[in-house]
């Protein structure tokens, strides 16, 4: 096979830092190239392998499959799973040199760190996973974000009719729930009182 019959995937490109670098600061610089409509990666990787005078060795299948490894290894270190101890050879954020360099392209990407959401309804109780804001915290957030207090009250006295729905049927739920409770102690009382006119006959 003559050297002219080989292709660019047949020969393996070894990556050197300097390089490494560079592919990652192009890819951010560049990050508009990749808007997520078909093909426009590929055009996206075809520039940055210009860029660095590497069009010749790498193909973009090639760089796009570095780019998602790079990206795999950010993601391991930045959420390493859980007993995952710092002993096990794995890089970790302190010693995974492209850590920094992907950490600012990619981390504030709601799919790395994903907004806290906060419960907007102030009657109801706060259930596991969520954030709860006390109303005297909410007052004050709300006086640090400049927002007029009378706009809150009028937001807070507009009633929404599927919320209403809502309370009625937790109204309904807790009102039955009383009366099943009245009558199973009633039940128990009376099983009480037999239990002990049955004890004094004997």
């Amino acid at each position: 096979m003559a050297a002219a019959d080989l292709h660019i995937s047949d020969v393996v490109f070894k990556w050197s830092k300097e390089n490494t670098k560079t592919f990652i600061r192009l890819r951010q610089e560049h990050s508009d190239l990749f808007t997520g409509a078909k093909n426009t990666a590929l055009y996206g990787w075809r520039f940055i392998l210009e860029k660095m005078d590497l069009s010749s060795k790498i193909t973009p299948v090639q760089a796009k499959k570095k780019w998602d490894n790079l990206k795999k290894k950010y993601k391991e270190c930045k959420h390493p799973g859980s007993g995952e101890g710092m002993n096990n050879g794995k890089p970790t954020a302190e010693t995974w040199p492209w850590f920094v360099l992907m950490d600012e392209m990619l981390g504030q990407r709601p799919s790395i760190s994903p907004p806290v959401l906060i419960s907007s309804l102030p009657d109801d109780e706060p259930q596991p996973g969520c954030s709860f804001v006390e109303p005297t915290q909410e007052a004050e957030q709300q006086e640090r974000a400049g927002i007029d207090q009378s706009q809150t009250k009028k937001r807070k006295n507009k009633s929404d009719p599927l919320l209403e729905l809502l309370k009625e049927d937790m109204a309904r739920q807790k009102e039955w729930e009383e009366r099943r409770d009245a009558e199973d102690r009633a039940r128990s009382d009376r099983l009480f009182n037999l239990l002990e006119k049955f004890i004094d006959k004997m």
